[in-house]
This record gives C-alpha cells, sequence and structure tokens, in this order.
C-alpha cells in the first residue's frame, strides 16, 4: 500500500504538467476555438477533405488545407490492408507557400496552428508561417515512390 501511496504522490505533478499543455479545440459554426477562445473562421469542403481558412476579420482565404493520399504496396499491414499513404497538403496563398504534415483531423490541424502561433492577435503571422512550413516541409511528396518518373520512348 505504501508503494502505491509514493507513485500516486511522485506521478500527480506530471499529471498537472500535461493536462496544464493541452489545449481544447473545437470547430462550431465555422469558426475554430481554442480554449473557448474564437481564433479563426474555418470552412470545411468538399465532404471535409478539404479546409478553407482565415482570420476572423479577414475577408479572402489565407491558409488551404485538402486531404491527400496515395497507396504504396510497402505500406501494406493488417492496419492498413490497403496501403495508404495520408497526408494534410496546407497551402498559404497569400505568401505562396505550402507544406505537407502527417494526417489528423479538422481540430487536431487547428491545434497544430495555434501551438505554431500561426495567427498572431488576429492575423497571419508571415515569420511563423515560413518557419511551420520550414519545419513540415514536403516530405510526403518527397518520399513518394515512383514520384518524378520520367518516361522516355525511342523510336526506332
Amino acid at each position: 500500500m505504501k508503494n502505491y501511496t509514493l507513485i500516486a504522490v511522485f506521478s500527480l505533478p506530471f499529471v498537472f504538467i500535461f493536462n496544464a499543455q493541452a489545449q481544447q479545440a473545437k470547430i462550431k459554426n465555422d469558426i475554430g476555438y481554442v480554449d473557448g477562445q474564437a481564433y479563426c473562421e474555418w470552412v470545411r469542403l468538399n465532404m471535409a477533405n478539404e479546409a478553407t481558412i482565415r482570420a476572423l476579420n479577414a475577408e479572402q482565404e489565407e491558409i488551404y488545407v485538402a486531404y491527400r493520399n496515395y497507396t504504396d504496396p510497402v505500406e501494406v499491414s493488417k492496419s492498413n490492408p490497403e496501403g495508404k499513404v495520408r497526408w494534410m497538403e496546407v497551402y498559404f496563398p497569400g505568401f505562396d507557400l505550402r507544406c505537407e504534415v502527417e494526417n489528423r483531423s479538422h481540430k487536431g490541424l487547428l491545434k497544430l496552428f495555434y501551438q505554431n502561433n500561426l495567427y498572431v492577435e488576429g492575423k497571419l503571422n508571415r515569420e511563423n508561417v515560413e518557419r511551420f512550413v520550414k519545419k513540415f516541409g514536403m516530405r510526403f511528396s518527397e518520399n513518394r515512390r515512383n514520384g518524378n518518373v520520367n518516361i522516355i520512348i525511342h523510336n526506332n
């Protein structure tokens, strides 16, 4: 019994640390909220396979998100019988920048944007967007097997 008490006492600070850093994200009526505060306008399109995002006071789209995938026979497993490789393409049309992030829910992506401070004082922050793009890059497209195939046909 003494050991369980010690474990509970020493693990309690970790619970508070992890709980303090967790943000609550939700999207309701086309508004993205983080910890109960309106963060951005988030409109899902094409059966939620795409989204257009902008600041609450912005008139034009600032971020475009699209779910992407391809089939790779190397990725076939019991948990992935079709061998799908899934990711999200994130495009910032105002800055002509794009990157790819691992597949996640819309709420998960909203949380990621918040954690990377893409919006500062209600405006899309170029410096933070550039850092975000460098951080994630285009790793899914770059790692795609036969993504840049050149076929040369010789007529003899």
